[in-house]
């Protein structure tokens, strides 16, 4: 009976010892239990993807896919259009999917989807979905950890893009890190005295198994009480980027 006691307090210490992802104490990302059993890699991230129709029941309005998505490949699918930005440290909180957060990153596979409203009065524009795929779960959370930091020191900052970007600067606020995602709020505008609209948007980034997903949640501008749906900028994207991690579980 002793020895059967032992061996299975040394698989259960073993179990322990091996998890990887990230939890939050005191606001901080740290080491908790990862429920991805198997790393996942290849075509089958895509399958980690929300849809349209489910997107559709999250934020109770319609959604169709946007031009051009999805797309599928390694890191040469990374954007590279913001790469001038400044400050370059808060560039991965405002422009998800971009080669330089990831650059020095050993990511093996990405792929991304839009979903935009279908032209009716609704809340949300659209929904752009990301998730890359690294060796390992300890990849992952060391990458995550990276970021975490980064976008909390970007917290109250602003983003400048080139002159030549319309909507050319992105105001960071209310970055929080809870439940292995990182989330902040966006306020995409160009300028003090421009005379467009300041768009409002959810940002949010989470880490599962070997894998980081990333979500943003762009608003309409300009909100009626009338509008379709139920989206929220405080809650869309890390709902959806959980939605995301638990898809890459169930996948692994």
């Amino acid at each position: 009976m002793t020895n059967r006691w032992c061996s299975m307090a040394a698989g259960l210490l073993a179990v322990v010892l091996s998890s990887g992802c990230t939890a939050t104490t005191g606001g901080k990302a740290g080491p908790a239990p990862d429920m991805a059993t198997h790393a996942l890699t290849g075509p089958a991230i895509k399958q980690a993807m929300i849809d349209g129709t489910a997107l559709a029941k999250l934020l109770n309005q319609p959604f169709q896919t946007a031009p051009k998505y999805p797309e599928f490949g390694g890191s040469e699918t990374l954007g590279s259009a913001w790469e001038s930005a400044l400050p370059a440290d808060c560039l991965g909180v405002v422009h998800m999917m971009q080669q330089g957060p990831y650059r020095f990153a050993p990511v093996q596979n990405t792929a991304s989807e839009m979903w935009s409203h279908n032209g009716a009065s609704v809340k949300v524009d659209d929904v752009y979905e990301g998730i890359a795929a690294l060796p390992t779960a300890a990849d992952a959370n060391g990458l995550f950890a990276k970021f975490a930091a980064q976008w909390k020191k970007c917290d109250d900052t602003t983003l400048t893009m080139p002159t030549s970007t319309v909507y050319g600067q992105a105001a960071i606020s209310e970055v929080r890190v809870v439940d292995s995602v990182v989330a902040a709020t966006i306020s995409l505008g160009s300028g003090p005295h421009s005379i467009l609209t300041t768009i409002p948007q959810a940002r949010a980034l989470g880490v599962r198994g070997n894998c980081l997903v990333e979500v943003t949640v762009s608003f309409v501008p300009t909100a009626y009480p009338s509008d379709e749906g139920t989206g929220n900028l405080a809650t869309s994207a890390v709902d959806i980027a959980h939605a995301m991690m638990d898809k890459v579980t169930a996948l692994s």
